[in-house]
């Protein structure tokens, strides 16, 4: 069954691929070995070594052997691993053709037309290599000048390969089952192999969206759909899904859809544990000054004869005490968050952002209006610790009203306890 998702990355300590026999192998089995041998020569070998091959199945091939010496002079930038791969798949037994191949091909979602034999392909890029070599020097010249920017991975890409590689496994347990070689998969720990190859959140994602629309799958033919509500198309999709499955038993397909829970419950577990021993980001303390440098208030009134505090000393108080010369009103904001140590602790007393309040308790914090505000105010400024405020504070008969945070251009800054 084929398994959505890119072509798997091969290390260098893999073995070179042989395509003797290929023949004889299904389409998708010749097809996965094609894309497994395209990353193997692509990662592990370079432009000399595409070059050699060419040549040596030039050597071999009638229409081309009386060119070798022509191709000898071409640099070795001029061959890339697509090419090179190909020459050296012919070389290992790999078919001009394979029937079994194309139709597989043309099943493909996302594919159109049925591929070219490799022989296509090869003479076309020889017969472009020997224009080239006839072009006039000048030509040629200019043509090595150009600068050919060299092909870098992005970081996501890099991440996609790293989770095919990883998931190798699970492809040969899943072959595995399907041949017959094993029954179940009651061997096969998908988390405890996933821990091993030091598998992490972002791998576990790509891994979980391999396998989930055959996990999919396998649940809808576990649960067949009500066929008289569909439209023809979602019927015609529908049959097409049974007939692919056609050949497998109603125990294989549960075994299978099992498996496949394993490895979404197995990312889902490397994603959590990723989340819980993620280190939490490192926050910079912003200075007090640069924290309150957008609020907004009244310096000083002649009115009322006062003047406000360093804004500043806001930051971390655990309370302070507002008077808006507009509607005469003294209010005071207490903490929701108070340090009774009195030590500016990270993430206790009263904090600022823009012109309004943070971590105030919304209960607590009450205005009073002052009915001789000039000479109550002046009481104020005598009182020197928050005790003797409080009292005075609730010797005001006037009602309390609760406050909305917000510091305005009309707003004195009395003080802070």
């Amino acid at each position: 069954m084929k398994l959505r998702k890119q072509t798997v990355t091969k290390s260098k300590n893999s073995v070179e691929p042989d395509f003797n026999g290929s023949e004889t192998w299904t389409g998708e089995q010749f097809h996965r070995a094609k894309q497994s041998a395209s990353d193997y020569y692509r990662l592990n070998h370079n432009n000399a070594d595409y070059k050699k091959w060419v040549l040596e199945f030039i050597a071999t091939d009638e229409m081309w052997k009386d060119t070798v010496d022509i191709y000898k002079k071409v640099p070795e930038s001029n061959f890339h691993s697509t090419i090179g791969t190909l020459c050296r798949l012919r070389l290992r037994g790999m078919p001009d053709e394979h029937l079994e191949w194309n139709k597989h091909w043309e099943s493909l979602p996302g594919t159109s037309g049925t591929p070219q034999p490799s022989s296509h392909y090869i003479n076309k890029f020889l017969a472009e290599l020997e224009r080239k070599s006839n072009e006039p020097e000048e030509v040629k010249e200019d043509t090595e000048e150009k600068k050919v920017e060299k092909y870098v991975p992005t970081i996501q890409q890099r991440i996609w390969q790293a989770s095919s590689m990883m998931s190798e496994f699970i492809e040969q347990a899943v072959d595995d089952f399907l041949t017959d070689k094993i029954q179940d998969f009651k061997s096969i720990s998908v988390l405890k192999q996933l821990r091993q190859l030091q598998c992490k959140q972002p791998h576990a994602r790509n891994i979980k969206n391999f396998y989930e629309p055959h996990k999919l799958e396998l649940e809808e033919l576990m649960n067949p759909p009500n066929t008289s509500k569909m439209s023809e198309q979602e019927q015609d999709l529908w049959t097409q899904l049974k007939e692919g499955y056609s050949i497998y038993s109603a125990k294989q397909i549960r075994t299978l859809h099992g498996f496949y829970v394993s490895i979404d419950n197995a990312c889902d577990g490397i994603i959590a544990e990723s989340k819980a021993n993620r280190k939490p980001r490192k926050m910079s303390k912003k200075a007090p000054e640069v924290v309150v440098k957008k609020l907004k208030y009244k310096i000083t009134d002649e009115k009322y004869g006062t003047s406000s505090i360093e804004p500043h000393k806001i930051i971390s108080a655990n309370c302070l005490v507002v008077f808006n010369c507009k509607n005469r009103k003294l209010g005071v904001y207490y903490t929701s968050v108070e340090d009774p140590t009195g030590t500016s602790r990270d993430g206790s007393g009263l904090n600022v952002k823009g012109t309004t309040l943070e971590r105030y308790n919304e209960e607590k914090s009450v205005w009073k209006t002052l009915r001789k505000p000039v000479e109550q105010l002046q009481e104020v400024k005598e009182l020197n610790t928050r005790r003797k405020f409080e009292n005075w504070f609730e010797s005001i008969k006037t009602t309390p009203v609760k406050m909305n945070g917000r510091i305005n251009p009309e707003t004195i800054l009395i003080g802070v306890y």
